[in-house]
Protein backbone atom coordinates (compact mmCIF):
# COMPACT_ATOMS: atom_id res chain seq x y z
CA UNK A 1 0.00 0.00 0.00
CA UNK A 2 2.91 2.31 0.80
CA UNK A 3 4.35 1.76 -2.68
CA UNK A 4 1.01 2.65 -4.25
CA UNK A 5 0.80 5.83 -2.22
CA UNK A 6 4.30 6.89 -3.28
CA UNK A 7 4.25 5.95 -6.95
CA UNK A 8 0.66 5.98 -8.24
CA UNK A 9 -0.57 9.30 -9.60
CA UNK A 10 -3.84 10.13 -7.88
CA UNK A 11 -5.16 12.21 -10.75
CA UNK A 12 -4.57 9.39 -13.25
CA UNK A 13 -6.00 6.86 -10.81
CA UNK A 14 -9.15 8.99 -10.76
CA UNK A 15 -9.14 9.16 -14.56
CA UNK A 16 -8.68 5.39 -14.89
CA UNK A 17 -11.49 4.59 -12.47
CA UNK A 18 -13.76 7.12 -14.19
CA UNK A 19 -12.87 5.40 -17.47
CA UNK A 20 -13.91 2.06 -15.95
CA UNK A 21 -17.11 3.61 -14.61
CA UNK A 22 -18.08 4.92 -18.04
CA UNK A 23 -17.19 1.49 -19.45
CA UNK A 24 -19.47 -0.22 -16.93
CA UNK A 25 -22.41 2.00 -17.78
CA UNK A 26 -21.99 1.46 -21.52
CA UNK A 27 -21.80 -2.29 -21.03
CA UNK A 28 -25.08 -2.16 -19.11
CA UNK A 29 -26.62 0.16 -21.68
CA UNK A 30 -25.76 -1.85 -24.79
CA UNK A 31 -26.26 -5.34 -23.44
CA UNK A 32 -29.91 -5.11 -24.44
CA UNK A 33 -28.95 -4.59 -28.12
CA UNK A 34 -27.30 -8.02 -28.30
CA UNK A 35 -29.96 -9.60 -26.11
CA UNK A 36 -32.72 -8.42 -28.48
CA UNK A 37 -30.85 -9.96 -31.41
CA UNK A 38 -30.88 -13.23 -29.43
CA UNK A 39 -34.32 -13.46 -27.84
CA UNK A 40 -36.58 -12.04 -30.58
CA UNK A 41 -37.97 -14.50 -33.09
CA UNK A 42 -37.01 -13.80 -36.68
CA UNK A 43 -39.96 -13.42 -38.99
CA UNK A 44 -38.77 -15.61 -41.85
CA UNK A 45 -41.98 -15.09 -43.77
CA UNK A 46 -41.20 -11.41 -43.94
CA UNK A 47 -37.81 -12.20 -45.40
CA UNK A 48 -39.33 -14.48 -48.01
CA UNK A 49 -42.06 -12.03 -48.87
CA UNK A 50 -39.55 -9.25 -49.32
CA UNK A 51 -37.39 -11.39 -51.57
CA UNK A 52 -40.32 -12.54 -53.69
CA UNK A 53 -42.11 -9.22 -53.97
CA UNK A 54 -39.13 -7.09 -55.01
CA UNK A 55 -36.50 -8.77 -57.12
CA UNK A 56 -34.32 -5.64 -56.95
CA UNK A 57 -33.93 -6.05 -53.21
CA UNK A 58 -30.53 -7.55 -52.58
CA UNK A 59 -30.72 -10.16 -49.82
CA UNK A 60 -27.54 -11.47 -48.25
CA UNK A 61 -28.04 -15.23 -48.60
CA UNK A 62 -25.20 -17.61 -49.40
CA UNK A 63 -25.46 -20.37 -52.01
CA UNK A 64 -26.25 -23.01 -49.43
CA UNK A 65 -27.98 -20.39 -47.23
CA UNK A 66 -25.90 -21.54 -44.28
CA UNK A 67 -26.49 -18.23 -42.57
CA UNK A 68 -30.25 -18.66 -42.88
CA UNK A 69 -30.01 -22.13 -41.38
CA UNK A 70 -27.98 -20.75 -38.51
CA UNK A 71 -30.47 -17.98 -37.88
CA UNK A 72 -33.31 -20.49 -38.05
CA UNK A 73 -31.70 -22.49 -35.26
CA UNK A 74 -31.33 -19.31 -33.23
CA UNK A 75 -34.92 -18.43 -34.00
CA UNK A 76 -36.13 -21.66 -32.39
CA UNK A 77 -34.41 -20.63 -29.15
CA UNK A 78 -35.97 -17.14 -29.11
CA UNK A 79 -38.75 -16.37 -26.62
CA UNK A 80 -40.42 -13.18 -27.81
CA UNK A 81 -42.26 -12.07 -30.94
CA UNK A 82 -41.72 -8.33 -31.24
CA UNK A 83 -42.16 -6.14 -34.30
CA UNK A 84 -39.29 -3.95 -35.48
CA UNK A 85 -41.17 -0.97 -34.03
CA UNK A 86 -41.33 -2.62 -30.60
CA UNK A 87 -37.64 -3.45 -30.72
CA UNK A 88 -36.64 0.10 -31.64
CA UNK A 89 -38.98 1.53 -29.00
CA UNK A 90 -37.35 -0.69 -26.38
CA UNK A 91 -33.90 0.44 -27.49
CA UNK A 92 -35.06 4.07 -27.42
CA UNK A 93 -36.65 3.89 -23.96
CA UNK A 94 -33.30 4.17 -22.20
CA UNK A 95 -32.58 7.51 -23.85
CA UNK A 96 -35.86 9.05 -22.73
CA UNK A 97 -34.70 8.93 -19.13
CA UNK A 98 -31.13 9.71 -20.15
CA UNK A 99 -32.14 12.94 -21.88
CA UNK A 100 -34.53 14.10 -19.15
CA UNK A 101 -31.86 14.02 -16.44
CA UNK A 102 -28.89 15.58 -18.27
CA UNK A 103 -29.38 19.21 -17.26
CA UNK A 104 -30.47 18.44 -13.66
CA UNK A 105 -27.51 16.16 -12.96
CA UNK A 106 -25.14 18.69 -14.53
CA UNK A 107 -26.36 21.29 -12.05
CA UNK A 108 -26.18 18.74 -9.22
CA UNK A 109 -22.59 17.85 -10.12
CA UNK A 110 -21.51 21.51 -10.17
CA UNK A 111 -23.36 22.23 -6.92
CA UNK A 112 -22.79 19.12 -4.79
CA UNK A 113 -19.84 17.42 -6.45
CA UNK A 114 -19.47 14.51 -8.84
CA UNK A 115 -18.05 11.59 -6.86
CA UNK A 116 -21.12 10.25 -5.08
CA UNK A 117 -23.46 11.31 -7.85
CA UNK A 118 -21.49 9.11 -10.26
CA UNK A 119 -21.51 6.21 -7.79
CA UNK A 120 -25.27 6.48 -7.20
CA UNK A 121 -25.95 6.30 -10.93
CA UNK A 122 -23.91 3.12 -11.32
CA UNK A 123 -25.56 1.47 -8.30
CA UNK A 124 -29.11 2.11 -9.53
CA UNK A 125 -28.33 1.04 -13.09
CA UNK A 126 -26.53 -2.14 -11.98
CA UNK A 127 -29.38 -3.23 -9.71
CA UNK A 128 -31.98 -2.64 -12.41
CA UNK A 129 -29.83 -4.64 -14.81
CA UNK A 130 -29.62 -7.57 -12.41
CA UNK A 131 -33.40 -7.78 -12.04
CA UNK A 132 -33.88 -7.25 -15.79
CA UNK A 133 -34.64 -10.86 -16.85
CA UNK A 134 -37.30 -11.29 -14.18
CA UNK A 135 -38.96 -8.00 -15.08
CA UNK A 136 -38.80 -8.71 -18.82
CA UNK A 137 -40.61 -12.03 -18.48
CA UNK A 138 -43.16 -10.52 -16.11
CA UNK A 139 -44.16 -7.43 -18.11
CA UNK A 140 -42.82 -5.70 -21.20
CA UNK A 141 -44.23 -2.28 -20.15
CA UNK A 142 -42.58 -2.67 -16.74
CA UNK A 143 -39.27 -3.54 -18.39
CA UNK A 144 -39.72 -0.48 -20.59
CA UNK A 145 -40.10 1.59 -17.39
CA UNK A 146 -36.93 0.11 -15.87
CA UNK A 147 -35.03 1.06 -19.01
CA UNK A 148 -36.24 4.65 -18.66
CA UNK A 149 -35.10 4.71 -15.01
CA UNK A 150 -31.77 3.16 -16.01
CA UNK A 151 -31.32 5.99 -18.47
CA UNK A 152 -32.01 8.52 -15.73
CA UNK A 153 -29.42 6.84 -13.50
CA UNK A 154 -26.73 6.63 -16.16
CA UNK A 155 -27.23 10.28 -17.08
CA UNK A 156 -24.92 11.24 -14.21
CA UNK A 157 -21.78 9.84 -15.83
CA UNK A 158 -20.53 12.51 -18.22
CA UNK A 159 -21.66 15.64 -16.29
CA UNK A 160 -20.19 14.25 -13.06
CA UNK A 161 -16.92 13.24 -14.71
CA UNK A 162 -16.67 16.64 -16.43
CA UNK A 163 -17.05 18.41 -13.10
CA UNK A 164 -14.44 16.18 -11.47
CA UNK A 165 -12.03 16.59 -14.37
CA UNK A 166 -12.02 20.39 -14.02
CA UNK A 167 -10.76 19.82 -10.46
CA UNK A 168 -8.23 17.07 -11.18
CA UNK A 169 -6.75 17.90 -14.60
CA UNK A 170 -3.94 20.41 -15.14
CA UNK A 171 -4.70 22.50 -18.22
CA UNK A 172 -2.00 20.80 -20.32
CA UNK A 173 -3.50 17.36 -19.58
CA UNK A 174 -7.17 18.29 -19.83
CA UNK A 175 -7.82 16.95 -23.32
CA UNK A 176 -6.00 13.67 -22.72
CA UNK A 177 -7.66 13.05 -19.36
CA UNK A 178 -11.13 13.92 -20.66
CA UNK A 179 -10.68 11.71 -23.70
CA UNK A 180 -9.36 8.83 -21.60
CA UNK A 181 -12.50 8.99 -19.47
CA UNK A 182 -14.87 9.40 -22.42
CA UNK A 183 -13.12 6.59 -24.31
CA UNK A 184 -14.67 4.30 -21.74
CA UNK A 185 -17.78 4.54 -23.90
CA UNK A 186 -15.97 2.86 -26.78
CA UNK A 187 -14.14 0.39 -24.57
CA UNK A 188 -17.31 -0.56 -22.71
CA UNK A 189 -19.18 -0.93 -25.97
CA UNK A 190 -16.47 -3.22 -27.37
CA UNK A 191 -16.23 -5.36 -24.24
CA UNK A 192 -20.00 -5.44 -23.84
CA UNK A 193 -20.67 -6.48 -27.43
CA UNK A 194 -18.03 -9.21 -27.28
CA UNK A 195 -18.98 -10.77 -23.96
CA UNK A 196 -22.72 -10.26 -24.44
CA UNK A 197 -22.53 -12.33 -27.60
CA UNK A 198 -20.48 -15.03 -25.89
CA UNK A 199 -22.61 -15.19 -22.76
CA UNK A 200 -25.90 -15.17 -24.68
CA UNK A 201 -24.72 -17.99 -26.95
CA UNK A 202 -22.98 -20.29 -24.46
CA UNK A 203 -24.58 -19.57 -21.07
CA UNK A 204 -27.88 -17.80 -21.68
CA UNK A 205 -29.06 -14.26 -22.22
CA UNK A 206 -30.14 -13.91 -18.59
CA UNK A 207 -26.56 -14.42 -17.40
CA UNK A 208 -25.39 -11.32 -19.26
CA UNK A 209 -27.61 -9.18 -17.04
CA UNK A 210 -26.35 -10.82 -13.84
CA UNK A 211 -22.64 -10.82 -14.70
CA UNK A 212 -22.41 -7.24 -15.93
CA UNK A 213 -24.56 -5.85 -13.14
CA UNK A 214 -22.47 -7.59 -10.48
CA UNK A 215 -19.19 -6.39 -12.03
CA UNK A 216 -20.39 -2.79 -11.97
CA UNK A 217 -21.27 -3.04 -8.28
CA UNK A 218 -17.69 -4.13 -7.60
CA UNK A 219 -16.50 -1.00 -9.40
CA UNK A 220 -18.50 1.12 -6.96
CA UNK A 221 -16.40 -0.21 -4.06
CA UNK A 222 -13.16 0.83 -5.77
CA UNK A 223 -14.57 4.25 -6.63
CA UNK A 224 -15.81 4.86 -3.09
CA UNK A 225 -12.46 4.18 -1.42
CA UNK A 226 -9.93 5.41 -4.00
CA UNK A 227 -11.48 8.57 -5.50
CA UNK A 228 -11.98 11.91 -3.77
CA UNK A 229 -13.86 15.01 -4.87
CA UNK A 230 -10.87 17.33 -5.04
CA UNK A 231 -7.07 17.08 -4.69
CA UNK A 232 -7.30 19.39 -1.69
CA UNK A 233 -9.22 16.80 0.35
CA UNK A 234 -7.34 13.69 -0.81
CA UNK A 235 -5.57 12.18 2.25
CA UNK A 236 -2.91 10.29 0.30
CA UNK A 237 -1.96 12.55 -2.60
CA UNK A 238 1.61 13.83 -2.60
CA UNK A 239 2.29 17.51 -2.03
CA UNK A 240 4.07 17.67 -5.39
CA UNK A 241 1.10 16.29 -7.30
CA UNK A 242 -1.39 18.49 -5.47
CA UNK A 243 0.67 21.58 -6.26
CA UNK A 244 1.06 20.56 -9.90
CA UNK A 245 -2.70 20.24 -10.28
CA UNK A 246 -3.65 23.41 -8.43
CA UNK A 247 -1.01 25.58 -10.10
CA UNK A 248 -1.77 24.42 -13.64
CA UNK A 249 -5.53 24.20 -13.91
CA UNK A 250 -8.08 26.77 -14.97
CA UNK A 251 -7.95 29.56 -12.45
CA UNK A 252 -10.64 29.37 -9.75
CA UNK A 253 -12.13 26.10 -11.06
CA UNK A 254 -12.05 24.74 -7.53
CA UNK A 255 -13.85 27.67 -5.88
CA UNK A 256 -17.28 26.87 -4.51
CA UNK A 257 -19.78 29.40 -5.80
CA UNK A 258 -23.03 30.87 -4.70
CA UNK A 259 -23.36 32.56 -8.09
CA UNK A 260 -26.45 31.88 -10.14
CA UNK A 261 -25.69 29.86 -13.25
CA UNK A 262 -26.10 32.17 -16.30
CA UNK A 263 -28.57 30.04 -18.24
CA UNK A 264 -29.58 32.87 -20.58
CA UNK A 265 -25.97 33.51 -21.54
CA UNK A 266 -25.38 29.80 -22.05
CA UNK A 267 -28.31 29.21 -24.39
CA UNK A 268 -27.68 32.40 -26.41
CA UNK A 269 -23.92 31.94 -26.82
CA UNK A 270 -23.06 31.16 -30.46
CA UNK A 271 -19.97 29.05 -29.58
CA UNK A 272 -22.13 27.05 -27.16
CA UNK A 273 -24.78 26.58 -29.86
CA UNK A 274 -22.08 25.44 -32.31
CA UNK A 275 -20.79 22.96 -29.75
CA UNK A 276 -24.36 21.83 -29.11
CA UNK A 277 -24.98 21.24 -32.82
CA UNK A 278 -21.88 19.04 -33.02
CA UNK A 279 -23.08 17.18 -29.92
CA UNK A 280 -26.52 16.57 -31.43
CA UNK A 281 -25.28 15.49 -34.85
CA UNK A 282 -21.94 13.71 -34.42
CA UNK A 283 -22.11 12.68 -30.76
CA UNK A 284 -25.87 12.23 -30.98
CA UNK A 285 -27.57 10.87 -34.07
CA UNK A 286 -24.49 9.22 -35.58
CA UNK A 287 -23.33 7.54 -32.39
CA UNK A 288 -26.70 6.34 -31.14
CA UNK A 289 -27.75 5.02 -34.52
CA UNK A 290 -24.58 2.94 -34.68
CA UNK A 291 -24.55 1.93 -31.01
CA UNK A 292 -28.10 0.65 -30.86
CA UNK A 293 -28.56 -0.71 -34.36
CA UNK A 294 -25.29 -2.32 -35.45
CA UNK A 295 -26.26 -5.73 -34.00
CA UNK A 296 -29.59 -5.60 -35.85
CA UNK A 297 -27.93 -4.55 -39.12
CA UNK A 298 -25.35 -7.31 -38.84
CA UNK A 299 -27.97 -9.91 -38.00
CA UNK A 300 -30.67 -9.07 -40.54
CA UNK A 301 -28.68 -7.66 -43.49
CA UNK A 302 -25.26 -9.29 -43.21
CA UNK A 303 -26.81 -12.48 -41.75
CA UNK A 304 -24.39 -12.88 -38.82
CA UNK A 305 -25.38 -15.10 -35.93
CA UNK A 306 -24.98 -13.98 -32.32
CA UNK A 307 -21.55 -15.61 -31.91
CA UNK A 308 -20.13 -13.81 -34.96
CA UNK A 309 -21.73 -10.56 -33.83
CA UNK A 310 -19.94 -10.98 -30.51
CA UNK A 311 -16.62 -11.55 -32.27
CA UNK A 312 -16.82 -8.79 -34.89
CA UNK A 313 -18.78 -5.89 -33.42
CA UNK A 314 -16.23 -5.07 -30.70
CA UNK A 315 -13.76 -4.10 -33.43
CA UNK A 316 -15.50 -0.81 -34.41
CA UNK A 317 -15.92 0.20 -30.77
CA UNK A 318 -12.29 -0.62 -29.99
CA UNK A 319 -11.30 1.65 -32.89
CA UNK A 320 -13.48 4.38 -31.39
CA UNK A 321 -11.63 4.08 -28.07
CA UNK A 322 -8.13 3.96 -29.56
CA UNK A 323 -8.61 6.82 -32.01
CA UNK A 324 -10.07 9.07 -29.33
CA UNK A 325 -6.94 8.60 -27.21
CA UNK A 326 -4.64 9.15 -30.20
CA UNK A 327 -6.49 12.30 -31.24
CA UNK A 328 -6.56 13.67 -27.69
CA UNK A 329 -2.80 13.17 -27.30
CA UNK A 330 -2.26 14.92 -30.62
CA UNK A 331 -4.52 17.79 -29.50
CA UNK A 332 -2.62 18.30 -26.25
CA UNK A 333 0.69 18.22 -28.13
CA UNK A 334 -0.47 20.83 -30.65
CA UNK A 335 -1.66 23.12 -27.85
CA UNK A 336 1.31 22.50 -25.54
CA UNK A 337 3.87 23.26 -28.28
CA UNK A 338 1.76 26.21 -29.45
CA UNK A 339 1.59 24.86 -32.98
CA UNK A 340 -2.13 25.66 -32.99
CA UNK A 341 -4.44 27.54 -30.67
CA UNK A 342 -7.16 25.80 -28.70
CA UNK A 343 -9.91 26.88 -31.11
CA UNK A 344 -8.00 25.77 -34.20
CA UNK A 345 -7.13 22.44 -32.59
CA UNK A 346 -10.71 21.67 -31.58
CA UNK A 347 -12.00 22.48 -35.07
CA UNK A 348 -9.27 20.53 -36.88
CA UNK A 349 -9.76 17.36 -34.84
CA UNK A 350 -13.56 17.53 -35.06
CA UNK A 351 -13.53 18.06 -38.82
CA UNK A 352 -11.11 15.22 -39.51
CA UNK A 353 -13.25 12.84 -37.49
CA UNK A 354 -16.49 13.95 -39.12
CA UNK A 355 -15.14 13.57 -42.66
CA UNK A 356 -13.78 10.08 -41.95
CA UNK A 357 -17.10 9.08 -40.40
CA UNK A 358 -19.22 10.43 -43.26
CA UNK A 359 -17.09 8.84 -45.96
CA UNK A 360 -17.17 5.47 -44.23
CA UNK A 361 -20.94 5.53 -43.77
CA UNK A 362 -21.50 6.43 -47.41
CA UNK A 363 -19.26 3.53 -48.42
CA UNK A 364 -20.89 0.99 -46.12
CA UNK A 365 -24.30 1.84 -47.57
CA UNK A 366 -23.12 0.31 -50.86
CA UNK A 367 -21.02 -2.55 -49.49
CA UNK A 368 -23.58 -5.22 -50.38
CA UNK A 369 -23.29 -8.65 -48.81
CA UNK A 370 -19.66 -8.51 -47.71
CA UNK A 371 -19.47 -9.04 -43.97
CA UNK A 372 -15.76 -8.22 -43.69
CA UNK A 373 -16.09 -5.02 -45.74
CA UNK A 374 -19.07 -3.95 -43.67
CA UNK A 375 -17.17 -4.49 -40.41
CA UNK A 376 -14.07 -2.73 -41.81
CA UNK A 377 -16.04 0.35 -42.87
CA UNK A 378 -17.97 0.44 -39.61
CA UNK A 379 -14.59 0.33 -37.88
CA UNK A 380 -13.32 3.38 -39.76
CA UNK A 381 -16.65 5.15 -39.13
CA UNK A 382 -16.43 4.58 -35.38
CA UNK A 383 -12.74 5.49 -35.45
CA UNK A 384 -13.73 8.78 -37.06
CA UNK A 385 -16.30 9.36 -34.33
CA UNK A 386 -13.56 8.76 -31.76
CA UNK A 387 -11.37 11.40 -33.40
CA UNK A 388 -14.25 13.89 -33.42
CA UNK A 389 -15.00 13.15 -29.76
CA UNK A 390 -11.50 14.38 -28.83
CA UNK A 391 -12.51 17.79 -30.17
CA UNK A 392 -16.12 17.87 -29.02
CA UNK A 393 -16.27 16.46 -25.51
CA UNK A 394 -13.60 18.69 -23.97
CA UNK A 395 -15.06 21.86 -25.49
CA UNK A 396 -17.50 22.44 -22.64
CA UNK A 397 -14.52 22.80 -20.31
CA UNK A 398 -12.93 25.27 -22.75
CA UNK A 399 -15.99 27.49 -22.94
CA UNK A 400 -17.00 27.56 -19.27
CA UNK A 401 -14.70 25.79 -16.77
CA UNK A 402 -16.81 26.91 -13.80
CA UNK A 403 -20.02 25.54 -15.30
CA UNK A 404 -18.61 22.52 -17.15
CA UNK A 405 -21.05 20.06 -15.56
CA UNK A 406 -24.09 22.24 -16.17
CA UNK A 407 -23.06 23.13 -19.72
CA UNK A 408 -22.31 19.54 -20.62
CA UNK A 409 -25.58 18.44 -19.06
CA UNK A 410 -27.58 20.87 -21.21
CA UNK A 411 -25.71 19.96 -24.39
CA UNK A 412 -25.85 16.26 -23.71
CA UNK A 413 -29.59 16.49 -23.00
CA UNK A 414 -30.17 17.58 -26.60
CA UNK A 415 -27.58 15.09 -27.85
CA UNK A 416 -29.03 12.04 -26.15
CA UNK A 417 -32.57 12.99 -27.12
CA UNK A 418 -31.50 11.60 -30.48
CA UNK A 419 -31.04 8.31 -28.68
CA UNK A 420 -34.80 7.80 -28.67
CA UNK A 421 -35.61 9.82 -31.79
CA UNK A 422 -32.96 8.06 -33.89
CA UNK A 423 -34.11 4.48 -33.27
CA UNK A 424 -37.70 5.47 -34.03
CA UNK A 425 -36.59 6.91 -37.37
CA UNK A 426 -34.53 3.79 -38.03
CA UNK A 427 -37.58 1.67 -37.25
CA UNK A 428 -39.63 3.57 -39.85
CA UNK A 429 -36.89 3.31 -42.48
CA UNK A 430 -36.24 -0.39 -41.84
CA UNK A 431 -39.67 -1.95 -41.38
CA UNK A 432 -38.22 -4.87 -43.31
CA UNK A 433 -35.02 -5.21 -41.31
CA UNK A 434 -33.42 -7.52 -43.88
CA UNK A 435 -33.74 -5.06 -46.80
CA UNK A 436 -30.48 -3.17 -47.51
CA UNK A 437 -32.35 -0.21 -49.05
CA UNK A 438 -33.75 0.91 -45.71
CA UNK A 439 -30.37 0.71 -44.01
CA UNK A 440 -28.80 2.60 -46.91
CA UNK A 441 -31.10 5.54 -46.16
CA UNK A 442 -30.13 5.32 -42.48
CA UNK A 443 -26.43 5.58 -43.33
CA UNK A 444 -27.05 8.44 -45.79
CA UNK A 445 -28.81 10.37 -43.04
CA UNK A 446 -26.04 9.73 -40.51
CA UNK A 447 -23.32 10.77 -42.98
CA UNK A 448 -25.10 14.02 -43.82
CA UNK A 449 -25.63 14.91 -40.17
CA UNK A 450 -21.97 14.28 -39.40
CA UNK A 451 -20.84 16.69 -42.11
CA UNK A 452 -23.40 19.32 -41.12
CA UNK A 453 -22.25 19.24 -37.49
CA UNK A 454 -18.61 19.66 -38.48
CA UNK A 455 -19.32 22.56 -40.84
CA UNK A 456 -21.41 24.41 -38.25
CA UNK A 457 -18.72 23.93 -35.60
CA UNK A 458 -16.05 25.14 -38.04
CA UNK A 459 -18.00 28.33 -38.71
CA UNK A 460 -19.13 29.27 -35.22
CA UNK A 461 -17.24 27.14 -32.67
CA UNK A 462 -14.60 28.37 -30.22
CA UNK A 463 -12.08 27.00 -27.75
CA UNK A 464 -11.86 30.14 -25.61
CA UNK A 465 -13.42 30.75 -22.21
CA UNK A 466 -16.49 32.92 -22.71
CA UNK A 467 -16.87 36.29 -20.99
CA UNK A 468 -20.10 35.28 -19.27
CA UNK A 469 -18.31 32.27 -17.74
CA UNK A 470 -15.73 34.42 -15.97
CA UNK A 471 -16.14 36.00 -12.55
CA UNK A 472 -18.45 38.89 -13.27
CA UNK A 473 -20.09 41.58 -11.22
CA UNK A 474 -21.82 40.38 -8.08
CA UNK A 475 -20.30 36.89 -7.92
CA UNK A 476 -20.35 35.67 -4.32
CA UNK A 477 -18.15 33.01 -2.76
CA UNK A 478 -18.41 30.76 0.26
CA UNK A 479 -16.12 31.81 3.10
CA UNK A 480 -12.79 32.05 1.29
CA UNK A 481 -9.63 32.65 3.34
CA UNK A 482 -6.77 34.99 2.40
CA UNK A 483 -4.80 32.20 0.74
CA UNK A 484 -7.71 31.35 -1.54
CA UNK A 485 -8.21 35.02 -2.41
CA UNK A 486 -4.53 35.40 -3.21
CA UNK A 487 -4.55 32.27 -5.36
CA UNK A 488 -7.50 33.70 -7.27
CA UNK A 489 -5.64 37.01 -7.82
CA UNK A 490 -8.60 38.92 -6.39
CA UNK A 491 -8.35 42.19 -4.48
CA UNK A 492 -9.59 42.97 -1.00
CA UNK A 493 -12.65 45.18 -0.67
CA UNK A 494 -12.84 47.02 2.62
CA UNK A 495 -12.66 44.76 5.64
CA UNK A 496 -14.31 41.80 3.88
CA UNK A 497 -12.15 39.61 1.68
CA UNK A 498 -13.56 37.90 -1.38
CA UNK A 499 -17.22 38.34 -0.41
CA UNK A 500 -18.40 40.42 -3.37
CA UNK A 501 -16.54 41.48 -6.49
CA UNK A 502 -17.06 43.77 -9.44
CA UNK A 503 -15.50 43.55 -12.88
CA UNK A 504 -12.69 45.91 -11.82
CA UNK A 505 -11.65 43.59 -9.01
CA UNK A 506 -10.61 40.66 -11.17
Amino acid sequence: MGYIRRHISRRWLFAFLAFLGISCLHILRLNISVVIATIVKTNNSTHSQSRDSNISTQMCFSAEEREVDSLSKENKQAEFEWSSHTQELLLASFYIGYAIMQAPVGWMADTFGGKWLFAAGVIVSAILNIVGPVVLRASLPLFFATRVVSGMAEAVAFPASNTLTTKWAPDNEKTTMTSLIVSGSGFGSAVGQFFSGMVCSFIGWEASFYIFGGACLLWVLLWAFLVFEDPGVHPYISVEERNKIEENRSRRSNIKLKAIIPFRSIVTSLPVIAWGVSMVTIAGFVVFILLTNLPLYMKHVQRLDTVKIGYLLPIPFAAHCVMMLVASSLSDMLIRKKLLGVTQTRKLITNIGAVVTSGSLLAVSHVGCSQLKAVALMTTAMGGVGIAFAGIFVNAQDLAPRFAGTLFGIGNAFSVSTGFIGPLIVGLLTEDQSAPEGWRNVFYMAAGLSLFGAIFFQLFGSGLEQDWAKYNSGTQFDNLDDAACEKMDLKTIGDEKCDHFTDTDV
